[in-house]
């Protein structure tokens, strides 16, 4: 009886005619031939002589064998095609949290002035609160702030973030929490952070901002025409061109504050995204203001749960196109010497993927891992809601609380999400090609499950993180054809 094979545990996909075989044990990725990757994934789950009946019409028997040795030298020569799965672990049963904190995020109010129509606040989502009206109570923020400063993790810059609704309809507020936390002994290392949709940024706010070097993230859509379809104010009018005037106060008042400005571009289809790059290519506020560095861009999908959204499926398909597009002109300009010249869009879309490759972790498979690889509630980010009560972070919504700030957080719920977590996708986990970039978290089982039952997540979830993880892992793929010189920029780069 043939003994039957252990079987590789790797992921083989289609890249421009070429066959790349991603390999869980070494993180890495490798081209292989078409007979190789028509074994790997039968080697295993049928015995060599199964595998010779079925691929030798296609191939030829000596060309299937030849896959077998190239299988057995790929483990024995260079840890390749190992079948050793990660070895997942629940969280420890001593919760470490309520200390260490890097970055409290404060909700100071669930009111917004927008109605912008992909919001997810305006969908039909049960783990989403709708449009509010509650504001965070002074007390409460300055409760926050004396929380998170005590616990704050020494030898790093504490972040505070200020976010909505709209957090500028709260402009007391904040200044109340600037200068609690200047008078606390951390007080001069706080680095603030204002998440904002840009319309209120009048002469005090600016002020306030440039005063305090806060770092401003203002949500962006391109030109007019493309911005204004979806981020329209509550009463339906449109808002690009305040928005835009409200970024010339800024740079006119410190054209510095260009270093410390993100903008946030969401994309609905139909879209037009060659408009959308051009227009941050040649940024109108920063032009105006001679500066030439190119603005700092993220760009996403919009999430459209929850939304009788209404695109066709063909207008779907023509953003994916888009976006394939803009990743193409991306490497186009890396090959040529100059990434820059592709413009902030195609940046934002290939960047990120390109640095959190060339960081992966490549330790051994054997290691004990978590699975989703998340993170720990309390640990690093801390949330809070209008009502005090602690969250994992902004992203979970109000269905996991973890505490509040009058007693703190509680390790007790802390450790229960981390079980719960670990008990809805651990198994999965452990057999998926996709463990080693897998990005599902709190979040993911938060808007997955809703307020009726938190401690699951759909297949369906995991299905998509796998689609997308393959596209990014397309893109590695074509950027390590390129000419190593022109990736050496990535050494300078890191993930946080």
């Amino acid at each position: 009886m043939h003994r039957r094979p252990e079987a590789p545990f790797c992921h083989v996909f289609d890249v421009d005619g070429r066959i790349i075989a991603y390999d869980v044990a070494t993180n890495g990725l490798v081209e292989v031939e078409p007979a190789l990757a028509a074994v790997l994934p039968l080697y295993g789950p049928l015995t060599r002589r199964e595998i010779v009946a079925d691929l030798a019409p296609r191939f030829g028997a000596a060309a299937v064998r030849a896959a077998f040795a190239a299988i057995e030298r790929g483990r024995s020569e260079r840890g390749l095609f190992l079948a050793r799965r990660p070895r997942l672990v629940p969280p420890p049963a001593d919760v470490a949290c309520d200390r260490d904190l890097e970055h409290l995020v404060l909700t100071v109010t669930e009111r917004c002035n927008l109605r912008c129509r992909y919001c997810l606040h305006a969908a039909d989502l049960d783990w989403v609160r709708g449009h509010g009206e509650r504001g965070m109570p002074v007390a409460t923020a300055l409760a926050a702030v004396a929380y998170f400063l005590d616990r704050a993790r020494p030898g790093e810059a504490p972040v505070i973030s200020f976010y909505g609704g709209e957090a500028l309809l709260e402009p007391d507020l904040i200044g109340a929490v600037v200068a609690a936390a200047r008078a606390h002994p951390r007080g001069a290392e706080v680095q603030f952070s204002l998440d904002s949709n840009g319309v209120l940024l009048d002469d005090c706010n600016v002020d306030l901002a440039v005063r305090e070097r806060m770092f401003v993230q203002v949500s962006l859509d391109g030109p007019a025409g493309e911005h204004d379809r979806h981020r329209v104010d509550a009463g339906g009018a449109p808002t690009h061109a305040r928005i835009e005037a409200a970024l010339d106060r800024l740079l006119s008042r410190d054209p510095s504050a260009a270093d410390r400005l993100s903008l946030m571009v969401t994309l609905a289809p139909p879209v037009d995204v060659a408009a959308v790059a051009a227009y941050f290519a040649d940024f109108p506020p920063f032009r105006r203001h001679g500066i030439t560095r190119r603005p700092r861009l993220r760009v996403s999908r919009a999430d459209l749960r929850g939304h009788d959204w209404p695109a066709t499926p063909a207008q779907h398909d023509e953003l994916a196109a888009a976006l394939a597009a803009q990743e193409q002109r991306y490497l186009a300009a890396m090959a040529a010497g100059d990434r820059y010249a592709a413009g902030p869009v195609a940046a934002a879309l290939c960047e990120p993927v390109l640095i959190r490759w060339h960081h992966r972790d490549r330790s051994s498979p054997d290691r004990a891992r978590v699975p989703g690889g998340n993170c720990r509630p309390g640990r690093r980010k801390l949330h809070v809601m209008p009502d005090g009560s602690l969250h994992p972070c902004e992203r979970t919504g109000d269905v996991m609380p973890i505490g509040d700030v009058a007693t703190g957080i509680r390790p007790s719920r802390v450790q229960q999400l981390q079980e719960d977590f670990h008990g809805a996708v651990s198994a999965r986990c452990a057999q998926c090609w996709a463990v080693r970039g897998c990005g599902l978290c709190f979040a993911s089982q938060a808007s997955s499950a809703g307020r009726a039952n938190a401690t699951t997540i759909p297949v369906e979830v995991c299905d998509a993180s796998r689609r997308s993880r393959e596209q990014q892992l397309k893109l590695v793929a074509r950027a390590l054809l390129l000419p190593s010189g022109v990736r050496s920029w990535l050494d300078a780069t890191n993930t946080r």
